[in-house]
């Protein structure tokens, strides 16, 4: 075995072996730590955002308003992704090329106004993608989108914002279902991945392993 491919061995096992504690404890403890403060929160009503202070974390519970025009076919918000073909492993490469993210409106009890368009989509967003065979042609290739679209439940994570007639709501992140879903998502990843993250570290010791024996023949 060559000095190349022992180094190489060790780089790509460290590599591993770094996302396996990345993984298994910081993105753990965060998941747990973001279920626990959503958990803390109690959902507040349009009208109980105006009795806030400035800057307080707040979540709201509600539903995308009808008002909210359509950006593309019947999303208004969404993510879009372009596939670029398959890897050296056959797996699609999907980038995303487009987002659209603007200052929803979310109907709480009444109508509650986003303050930013830079937030997080997740949870069950709603999909769509061009029909036929995945392609690539001429830099151009099959798209997909996820986002939400009106009348879907959501929960808005943020913070509270003074806007020119009333309280706003600078989102983090915009979960498609509701508070319990989000903190019941946020608790499986913090039990499963624990167990990703050892499998990322067993792997990745196991190469340096192998890469620091070949060093030492």
């Amino acid at each position: 075995m060559g000095r190349l491919t022992r180094i190489f061995l060790v780089g790509f096992g460290a590599v591993f072996l770094a996302a396996g504690v990345w993984i298994g404890v910081f993105e753990a403890r965060q998941a747990s730590a973001d279920a626990e403060r959503v958990e803390a929160l109690t959902p507040v009503l349009a009208a109980g955002l105006d009795d806030r202070e400035p800057g307080r974390e707040t979540v709201v519970e509600g539903v995308v308003s009808p008002r909210n025009p359509a950006r593309f076919r019947d999303f208004v918000a969404f993510v879009r992704e372009e596939y670029q073909g398959e890897d050296d492993d056959g797996d699609d490469i999907w980038r995303e090329d487009e987002r659209e993210t603007p200052a929803l409106l979310i109907e709480a009890g009444g109508v509650v106004q986003l303050a930013n368009a830079d937030y997080v989509l997740s949870g069950a967003l709603a999909r769509w993608r061009e029909e036929g065979m995945l392609r690539y042609e001429w830099g151009e290739g099959t798209k997909r989108y996820e986002g939400l679209r009106a009348g879907q439940a959501v929960t808005a994570i943020g913070a509270v914002e003074p806007g020119p007639e009333g309280n706003l709501l600078r989102v983090q992140e915009l979960f498609a279902g509701s508070r319990a879903e989000y903190i019941a998502g946020k608790r499986s990843d913090a039990r499963w991945l624990p167990w990703v993250g050892l499998i990322f570290g067993g792997v990745g010791a196991l190469v340096v392993g192998i890469g620091l024996v070949a060093f030492r023949r």
